[in-house]
């Protein structure tokens, strides 16, 4: 008996070590390739990031206890992360005035870290930079993070000599954040990947008259926790119904919603991971008995959709600025029989749809905007071509350029007596290729089969 609760004991003790050392080898390699994209951002990315807007010196500053955005690209918690061009291949990199407190995720990245943050001012003086980029910015929020107290100590440190050489590093930190490098890439592209069958499973799983709204929601951010992923908790990117034939408006709006047989879906999910921020969409029917497939209105409507992507996928190119390739866009679709109808987010876009009457013609409304480190539309780094988007108008379209191919097609469908919009959002790249595909994009609407509901 002894001998057997001993070999239970160690066969424990080595399952335990097991998973110890899978997990720990998970974590090692996640933190292996920050600290590989960090420096390969630094060595390839960085020289031309400053070089090209005229910059001598980026100083990026970061307050303790007031979480930046940059603290994951850099490794660093607080202090003054400072980058010098001094000439040569390589720019000097130093981090300051951290004192005790701060966490370097890799010191080895940076050429110095010195603790006092009134070493800046000889510092500064000895290296003479005539333009000093440090983020602050009116338009862009990841370049927005300097303090008001910040800056008035930034100053008093720098002197007024040099205080009059400060300039905004929101073109520097666009550019070294869209010229992506492949680690990147891959990155993202797997986290989207990743991503899309989660949702795709998700969907597929409903079982009409049993799962909830909530129900399927709770499930995808279990499945993140279960790949060693933090769930957002916001609980604001479920499955909405885009149409049912049973359940009234007011009602399929609540998370407690029941799925039900002729409803239509469209489910927007966001993943942030190692860096990374996705943002796109997936859609389903649930089909009603004797059904096989969507109906044919809702069918041709989703063909328009696929038809603008084809569309707008040739005039979206490396080079052009987000106004012009908007422009090139809306001109592709209205010489194929689409009408523009300007999405502005605010109330008037439903004014401009419904102008549209019983018009045999989709409208489209268009907003391809920037994605790749958070997700999020409003403060990710990039071009971003839509109407209410004009401060990034001028950003132009850079080689391996990742952003959210978002549009909205209104179609209209006879026997609903109104217009169908669907949203098509899909995460993807622009190359000197032009628009190529990181997974497999949104082609056809998920179909859950009558059979759901009657195995429950």
């Amino acid at each position: 008996m002894k001998t057997l609760k001993l070999f239970l004991l160690t066969v424990a003790v080595i399952t335990l070590l097991q998973d110890v050392d899978a997990q720990y080898g998970n974590s090692k390699a996640r933190y292996e390739l920050l600290n590989l994209i960090r420096r390969e951002k630094f060595d390839l990315i960085l020289p031309g990031a400053m070089r090209d807007n005229d910059v001598d010196m980026w100083i990026h500053v970061i307050r303790r206890g007031d979480p930046d955005a940059f603290a994951v690209d850099f490794g660093v918690t607080m202090g003054y992360v400072i980058f010098t061009d001094r000439g040569g291949e390589r720019i000097e990199r130093t981090v300051l005035g951290f004192g005790c407190c701060a966490e370097i995720a890799d010191e080895s990245v940076y050429d110095d870290i010195i603790g006092e943050e009134d070493v800046l001012t000889n510092f500064v003086a000895e290296r003479d930079p005539k333009k000093i980029a440090v983020n602050m910015s009116d338009w862009l929020t990841h370049a927005d993070g300097l303090s008001h107290t910040n800056y008035l100590k930034l100053t008093k440190l720098l002197g007024d000599k040099y205080s009059k050489r400060l300039v905004s590093s929101e073109n520097v930190i666009t550019d070294f954040r869209v010229r992506r490098i492949q680690p990147e890439i891959r990155t993202f592209a797997n986290l989207c990947e990743m991503q899309r069958q989660i949702m795709e499973t998700g969907l597929r799983n409903i079982r009409p008259g049993v799962t909830t709204i909530n129900d399927v929601y709770w499930w995808a951010e279990d499945q993140l926790l279960d790949r060693g992923i933090r769930a957002s908790y916001f609980g604001g990117r479920t499955p909405g119904i885009m149409h049912s034939v049973v359940s009234d408006r007011s009602k399929t709006g609540s998370f407690d919603y029941v799925f039900q047989p002729g409803d239509l879906i469209s489910w927007d999910w966001e993943v942030v991971h190692l860096n990374m921020g996705t943002d796109y969409k997936r859609n389903a029917y649930l089909l009603r008995e004797g059904e096989t497939d969507v109906p044919g209105s809702v069918m041709h409507a989703w063909a328009r959709g696929l038809k603008a992507r084809k569309i707008m996928r040739r005039e979206i190119k490396v080079g052009l600025t987000a106004g012009e390739t908007l422009d090139a866009c809306v001109k592709a679709l209205e010489k194929e029989g689409f009408v523009y109808t300007p999405f502005e987010d605010t109330p008037r876009d439903r004014e401009i749809i419904a102008a549209l009457g019983d018009d045999e013609r989709s409208g489209i409304s268009i907003d391809c905007h920037c994605v790749g480190n958070t997700g999020n539309s409003e403060v990710a780094v990039g071009a971003a071509f839509a109407p209410f988007r004009p401060y990034r108008g001028h950003v132009k379209i850079q080689p391996n350029h990742l952003f959210s191919f978002e549009y909205i097609v209104h179609t209209w469908v006879p026997e609903w007596g109104r217009r169908l919009s669907i949203n098509f959002e899909d995460n993807h790249i622009v190359t000197n290729n032009g628009v190529e595909w990181l997974y497999p994009p949104n082609e056809k609407i998920i179909l859950v089969p009558f059979a759901n509901a009657r195995s429950r």
